[in-house]
């Protein structure tokens, strides 16, 4: 059964985020404020989440701007 582009999107935790970034959550917040790294959905005050493709670009940015 073939999905809708739509449902393939997976939303990760800022702890799954924080795994795959390999930095703590006081640099992810700077990051985000700065509008260098993904922004969260926020649903509500206390339900955040990134989308998981874009957190994965963001790492390939980073790694194809390395010197």
């Amino acid at each position: 059964m073939n999905r809708p582009q739509t449902q393939s999107k997976k939303l990760i935790s800022k702890a799954d985020v924080l795994h795959l970034v390999s930095f703590g959550g006081t640099k992810l917040n700077e990051l985000v404020k700065a509008k260098q790294f993904p922004q969260p959905i926020r649903f509500s005050q206390n339900f955040i989440r990134w989308d998981l493709e874009e957190v994965n670009n963001w790492i390939e940015e980073q790694k194809a701007a390395r010197v």
